[in-house]
């Protein structure tokens, strides 16, 4: 392996004319065996081609060696080349010990293909084959996850639990945490939650981390949502996708205090988040802090000016500071997509009337009525404005829909008299 040991040398230090000079001597000279053994490194690295060279050259010498077959295909998917990859598959023999391998492999390619029927059918052929093979289980697993099958996916990772697997590829998947996932994504939260913390037994992640926290937010276990958001904090900071969900926990804890407290340090990671800018001004109007709050949906909408969510609440709390010039600046600033929300006519409605514009007034409130017409704090507003302007058939007619739903308010039935 001396050839093929050196290569890697060169290429851990970066040297690729000298790493070139080696891969040539392993195809020139090398063993059968120090060829396959470089194959197998070179295809963990990245290098495609060079692997691919490899296999070719051993597939020379043993055409129908099931394993090399196999191995090549792999490169050939990694290629994107599904045809070739499928060509090696199908060469290899029942009989050969590497057939089994050959399913599992076959079964992603028709998965990629969008052949799921035919996927499924190589799995359950390698598991009728192998039926105590633990990672056809979790092949299995995989596959009805993929196509939402979570119940199914449940069954076949925990089969392979019971047959000892419980983490594959050097550690890089934990079958516990996919367990967890399946339960999560059907809407099972409380029967993932222990999965997810046996998983982290095993190896602590920051997506494991985050997968719990956001797991026990949704079965409303704030507590233990806290608990791992914040040891994810701990770990990565950076990993900004923790900080509304980490925020809305403590809000549910009662704490809202500490859920500004994470938005505003979640701020500081991700500045260009207008998601997190939107919660962070809806907290600050909870926690009465209205200038903050107005500074948040301002920040939202200079990140997106068409961000119609913020926009509305810049409004509504506009409105109810009474800066109706505010309101009516920031509209007429904004382009016609934003400008049809029903609401956004609605608020600069109030904005011209409080002005005295009343022309304008009147244009916005017919143009947001078609959508509020069950709305009867809409109706009542907008009744009284006709009346007040001397349309009063028009405003009867809103005032009656008005009343199919409010019945008691003597206020408007004494208009009627």
């Amino acid at each position: 392996m001396e050839l093929a040991n050196k290569m890697l040398h060169a290429l851990e230090h970066e040297d690729m004319a000298l790493a070139k000079k080696y891969f040539d001597e392993v195809v020139q000279a090398g063993t059968d065996e120090e060829q396959y053994y470089l194959a197998e490194e070179l295809f963990a690295l990245g290098f495609l081609d060079e692997t691919e060279d490899l296999y070719e050259l051993l597939l020379a010498k043993y055409k129908d060696e099931g394993e090399l077959l196999v191995r090549a295909a792999e490169v050939a998917l990694e290629k994107d080349d599904m045809d070739a990859a499928q060509d090696y598959l199908e060469k290899v023999n029942k009989e050969d010990e590497a057939y089994i391998e050959s399913l599992l492999v076959l079964a992603d390619l028709y998965q990629m293909q969008g052949l799921f029927e035919v996927s499924e059918q190589k799995l359950l052929e390698a598991k009728q084959m192998a039926p105590n093979e633990p990672i056809i289980d979790f092949a299995l697993g995989e596959y009805y996850l993929s196509q939402a099958r979570f119940a199914s996916a449940v069954q076949s990772y925990q089969t392979a639990v019971e047959a000892g697997l419980t983490i594959i590829s050097n550690g890089a998947v934990s079958v516990y945490e996919r367990i967890a996932e399946a339960f999560a994504a059907s809407g099972a939260f409380e029967e993932a939650l222990p999965y997810y913390e046996r998983a982290l037994e095993d190896k602590e992640s920051v997506d494991t981390l985050f997968g719990m926290g956001l797991t026990a937010y949704q079965a409303k276990d704030y507590t233990k949502a806290i608990h791992a958001l914040e040891h994810l904090r701990e770990h990565d900071p950076s990993y900004t996708t923790l900080y509304s969900y980490l925020a809305k926990s403590y809000e549910e804890n009662g704490e809202p205090e500490k859920a500004i407290a994470i938005l505003r340090d979640g701020l500081t990671q991700d500045e260009f988040n207008k998601e997190m800018f939107l919660e962070a001004g809806k907290l600050a109007v909870t926690l009465r802090l209205p200038e903050e709050a107005e500074e948040f949906y301002r920040q939202a909408i200079v990140l997106d000016e068409e961000f119609s969510e913020a926009i509305m609440q810049l409004n509504k709390l506009l409105l109810a500071k009474e800066n109706y010039e505010g309101v009516i600046e920031l509209v007429e600033g904004l382009g016609e997509e934003v400008i049809s929300e029903p609401q956004i006519f609605w608020d600069v409605s109030v904005a011209y009337q409080e002005t005295e514009q009343y022309n304008k007034a009147k244009a916005n409130y017919e143009l947001a009525y078609p959508h509020f017409t069950n709305n009867p704090t809409f109706l009542k507003e907008y009744g009284l404005f006709l009346r007040e302007e001397g349309e009063h058939a028009k405003s009867q007619e809103v005032l009656r829909s008005y009343l199919e739903l409010e019945p008691e308010d003597t206020e408007i039935l004494s208009l009627f008299d």
